[in-house]
């Protein structure tokens, strides 16, 4: 599967609202209405609940099957640069940690506090001090190209963590994205608004277009609607991330006054949530809301009936840092890199329950172990 290369300064991973962000594009609300064949509705609802019924079924458990020459990356350093720290990237630093200290090698963390000319001397530091691997996570690779060529001429081994779609190429200095299949979770979205709405419901779609992994999303849920609803109305947002707090419930109020009838907001990322549920709630209406990331935060929400419907969540946060780890891992040491692709499911009501892994992912309540074994060849 070919890897992708993102296109943008910050990739969503649990955006904070206070976050700044330098150079992102002004927020828009294109209040487009889509369209789509005249299909039967029967048809429609068939489709829309078979759809849904596979995206939320169990996922097995997804984790190396070849072994690692740990002999070979004992004292290896592998550096952790993150364009910023919150819930979601300490997380995942915590599963890279653990999973750097099994394989027998040093991680090295590095926040580039949201700056971008930050992120540049991490990475040139990294350099300095003879890194042998190094994941960036929500780092345009386009906004440190320099560094990249760097990186790449010291024979550093680069891969760009979740800001993209899985379709896309490399972006020269990486070898590879790992991240999820976002068109296909936007798809998944859709099929669930259309299955819980009879395939009549009015539609709005959150992203940022300065984020490609977001635009990924809404692109899928966009085209199943307009393949699938002729009559369902779509309004799609376009958030300035510099100003979420501000932006997303003023768009909101704007969207839920021009479609009235709305039923769905559904967004790419979780950490919209929090701003659209209180204008929503303001309106006294039955929107059901929808996102993607599976953040515990949501997964909360869902549980307990309060503030968010459905999510397409991702594997535990720390079973993404073991598969990144274990993918540089391959590149430091000249073998094949094992492609990942971040499995999702889809959460709701239905299959919630306590969102615990135990709950969600059983087949994962023991993956640390199945890295360590499959690394030592048993």
């Amino acid at each position: 599967m070919p890897r992708t290369a993102p296109a943008l300064t910050i990739a969503a991973l649990g955006l904070a609202a206070a976050l700044t962000l330098v150079g992102c594009a002004a927020a828009s609300d294109t209040g487009a209405a889509v369209g789509g064949n005249d299909d039967d509705s029967s048809a429609c609802v068939a489709d829309a609940e078979t759809a849904v019924a596979a995206a939320s079924a169990e996922q097995d458990l997804l984790a190396p099957t070849a072994p690692l020459d740990l002999a070979a990356l004992e004292g290896e350093d592998i550096w952790y640069i993150t364009l910023l720290t919150n819930q979601y990237t300490t997380d995942l630093y915590t599963g890279f940690e653990a999973a750097a200290h099994a394989a027998g090698m040093n991680p090295v963390f590095f926040d580039g506090q949201s700056n971008i000319n930050r992120v540049v001397q991490g990475i040139e530091q990294a350099i300095a001090q003879d890194a042998d691997g190094i994941v960036m996570v929500a780092i345009d690779p386009t906004s440190v190209t320099a560094a990249l060529a760097q990186t790449e001429a010291a024979g550093i081994p680069v891969l760009n963590f979740m800001t993209d779609d899985v379709t896309g190429p490399v972006h020269e200095g990486t070898f590879g994205n790992l991240t999820a299949d976002m068109i296909e979770d936007g798809q998944n979205q859709a099929w669930w608004a259309l299955a819980d709405s009879g395939c009549s419901a009015d539609i709005v779609l959150m992203e940022s277009s300065v984020l490609k992994n977001f635009s990924a999303v809404v692109d899928g849920a966009e085209s199943v609607i307009a393949e699938n609803c002729a009559d369902c109305g779509v309004i799609r947002l376009d958030i300035d991330l510099a100003n979420v707090a501000t932006d997303v419930p003023a768009q909101v109020q704007s969207a839920l006054q021009r479609q009235p009838d709305t039923g769905y907001i559904l967004s790419a990322w979780d950490s919209a949530v929090p701003f659209i549920a209180p204008v929503v709630a303001t309106t006294g209406s039955d929107v059901r809301i929808g996102g993607h990331d599976g953040i515990d935060a949501s997964l909360e929400m869902i549980r307990d009936g309060n503030g968010q419907d459905m999510t397409m969540a991702m594997t535990p946060t720390g079973h993404q840092g073991w598969l990144a780890v274990d993918e540089v891992a391959r590149a430091m040491l000249g073998i094949e890199v094992i492609e990942y692709v971040i499995p999702t499911r889809l959460v709701d009501s239905t299959n919630v329950g306590d969102g615990s892994v135990d709950a969600l992912w059983p087949a994962y309540t023991d993956y640390e172990q199945a890295f360590v074994d499959a690394w030592q060849g048993e």
